[in-house]
């Protein structure tokens, strides 16, 4: 059992509704972008390198969501701002919570950095949660925000 499962900690489970949101709306922002580029004030090369760039980095971004969600399922938040996420196989396996997290009263973006992969991020509800863990998140986010 790691430290941050016996402490004061709150177990928020991801929304597959919502991760499918994150992804289509990473693929529908990646098409915008590239709608954009023929409208640069620029060189037709220019042009195609700036297409070029926004595809990989676009690309990369999203396949590092699905790598983060095809490992991961419940994320367990503790006290101390530690964060542990539940792998596919039910154990538990330290991570980093990331800068640009953010918690609301009805959802929140928790930026999870697992150990030697790229951060993603997930989208969750507070009505898709059991109330004393969302309430639990509240609290433990306050005092995160005030440290």
């Amino acid at each position: 059992m790691h430290a941050a499962s016996t402490s004061y900690s709150a177990e928020i489970a991801p929304d597959a509704r919502l991760r499918r949101v994150v992804l289509l709306s990473g693929a529908l922002l990646f098409l915008a972008g590239l709608a954009f580029v023929p409208l640069l004030a620029v060189s037709a090369v220019l042009k195609g390198v700036v297409a070029v760039a926004w595809a990989c980095l676009c690309g990369y971004e999203w396949l590092a969501f699905r790598r983060g969600y095809a490992g991961s399922g419940v994320l367990r938040v503790a006290a101390g701002g530690s964060i542990e996420r539940q792998c596919r196989d039910g154990s538990w396996q330290p991570a980093r919570l990331c800068a640009g997290s953010v918690v609301l009263p009805g959802f929140a973006w928790l930026r999870v950095a697992p150990p030697g992969a790229r951060p993603y991020a997930e989208l969750v509800s507070a009505s898709s949660h059991e109330s004393e863990n969302w309430r639990r998140l509240q609290v433990i986010w306050r005092h995160i925000g005030a440290a």
